[in-house]
């Protein structure tokens, strides 16, 4: 007959079963399911957008109606000017301050027509996919990535537009600047969003993640950058129409 067993006995068996502890794993980066797992089912199916991608839904639907509107008040100065190339447009506020000379120029119709044209088309897309996104509608991986080449060419259209109206043209369009400045954004916080989440790879991932929080800052910079560039170019023509001071 088996001996009871004593207090002693279980304590010193409950003391033998050592439980190894698990080795640490280095938590991974959030990666966006693939397309298969994120696209809008045919009912048009809300797929779970955080609250910082609905947050970026919002400055799209700003930033391309916005841009849509300066878009076509320059595609309708541009016809008034087609017309009579004299007219005078109500944009045109000073020698260096007019859409007419911008819009007359050969930048003014780089692949041959009126440049407006393609921010109609462009802010058309970032307004309807804004739309979209602050609804919570997810979108597959490749819009998101087809949306980053977007935003990326038009920020270095703008910045070519740039040195063109300083430094080649002479002359500052004011419906312009409403589209460059409604670009930067648009393009600084696409990019982190895409980068932070994973949809331009994992090499950019943590880059992402980290300057993602900088957003505003990123985007303060490349005004202030802007305006030392309008500044330094125009500080004589500011000084002497605004303020009848000869530099």
């Amino acid at each position: 007959m088996p001996e009871p067993e004593t207090r002693s006995t279980l304590v010193d068996r409950e003391a033998a079963r050592v439980v190894e502890p698990e080795p640490a794993v280095e938590p991974e980066l959030p990666v966006e399911p693939d397309d298969e797992d994120e696209g809008v089912g045919p009912a048009g199916s809300v797929g779970p957008v955080p609250a910082a991608g609905r947050g970026v839904g919002v400055l799209m639907v700003v930033a391309g109606a916005l841009g849509l509107l300066a878009a076509m008040v320059l595609t309708i100065d541009r016809f008034k000017l087609l017309e009579d190339p004299n007219t005078q447009l109500a944009c045109n506020l000073s020698p260096f301050i007019a859409c007419g000379p911008v819009m007359q120029s050969r930048a003014g119709a780089l692949f041959g027509f009126p440049n407006p044209l393609l921010g109609i088309i462009g802010f058309s897309v970032v307004l309807t996919t804004g739309v979209l996104r602050a609804a919570g509608v997810a979108l597959p991986r490749w819009f998101h990535r087809g949306m980053q080449v977007g935003v990326l060419l038009a920020a270095v259209f703008i910045t070519w537009l740039q040195t063109q109206s300083l430094y080649v043209i002479g002359a500052l369009c004011l419906w312009c600047m409403l589209v460059w400045s409604v670009t930067i954004p648009l393009a600084v916080a696409v990019t982190l969003e895409n980068a932070a989440t994973g949809r331009l790879g994992t090499g950019l991932q943590r880059l992402g993640t980290r300057l993602r929080p900088w957003t505003v800052t990123v985007v303060a910079v490349w005004y202030l950058v802007v305006l030392a560039a309008i500044g330094l170019r125009f500080y004589r023509e500011f000084a002497l129409y605004w303020f009848g001071v000869a530099l």
